[in-house]
């Protein structure tokens, strides 16, 4: 079937999924088999490096063999000035289809580099710019260690590849419009708690300045024509944001937390069964 961004983009299509923070290859195996649409491996707040993402690819793919469904890869990068070589490696790495998430894009400028990142030089679409990635197709992952052709692998990297930024800041949501305009930008994607923690007040969902911030940006974005994503915001159900808000891709549980909570209910489940024992 159609990959994640043209489901997305050309056929009104919706993803859900959730987030890797534990780094651990038997973690993105499992959840790859579970039926999710997409699962975001994070670089920037794990300990996960361009090796270990690398193994989270290929035990995500290995799913293949058990899942009932295909669930496509995003990565998340680190900090936007590494952009650039980290984005070459994880690319190398990827087998498309697949997805990209750049954290920390304030303006446009910054998301023309992600895009430029993404890209090889005189890769572009009409009126757009060519980008600075390195080549190596025929001797990486990516291209199947060269069992894809340059011309089927670039036709990949052209209709398969999800590009998106992440906007985490009052300046960043004012910079929407112009972000949302640069040719290669497929999908904007807010961070609730990030935007929270700009203006002082972390994870304070249900004060009236911090609603009004991710409203605006949310607004902002289904202005401009832009796909909206971004992280569940909590204590707003999931069929909200995807219905009224307008949202096509969200990210809502980590593995750490789905492994948290589980082991509380079976620590609680325990605690209880001795109390009644005795």
């Amino acid at each position: 079937g159609p990959s994640l961004r043209q489901r997305l983009l050309h056929h009104g299509g919706k993803s859900y999924g959730p987030l890797i923070l534990s780094d651990s290859p038997i973690v993105a195996e499992l959840l790859a088999g579970i039926g999710y649409d997409h699962i975001v491996l994070d670089m920037e707040h794990s300990p996960s490096n361009l090796q270990s993402a690398q193994q989270m690819l290929q035990s995500m793919d290995a799913a293949a063999a058990f899942a009932s469904k295909k669930t496509e890869a995003i990565v998340r990068l680190d900090a936007p000035h590494e952009t650039p070589e980290t984005m070459k490696k994880i690319l190398d790495s990827m087998r498309l289809p697949g997805g990209i998430l750049v954290p920390m894009v304030d303006n446009a400028e910054m998301a023309k580099r992600v895009v430029q990142a993404a890209r090889y030089p005189r890769q572009q679409a009409s009126g757009g710019e060519g980008g600075v990635r390195g080549c190596a197709v025929p001797f990486v992952r990516a291209s199947g260690w060269g069992s894809l052709s340059n011309d089927e692998y670039l036709r990949q990297c052209k209709e398969d590849l999800l590009i998106m930024v992440q906007v985490e800041t009052p300046q960043a949501v004012d910079a929407i419009p112009e972000i949302a305009k640069v040719e290669g930008i497929d999908l904007i994607f807010l961070g609730p708690f990030d935007l929270s923690c700009s203006i002082g007040k972390m994870g304070m969902f249900e004060d009236a300045e911090v609603k009004e911030l991710i409203s605006r940006a949310e607004r902002a974005v289904l202005e401009s024509g832009c796909l909206l994503g971004g992280f569940r915001t909590p204590g707003v159900s999931l069929e909200e944001l995807f219905g009224a808000r307008g949202y096509s891709l969200l990210c809502g549980a980590v593995d750490l937390g789905l492994l948290r909570d589980a082991a509380r209910l079976d620590a609680q489940a325990g605690r209880e069964a001795m109390k009644e024992d005795q």
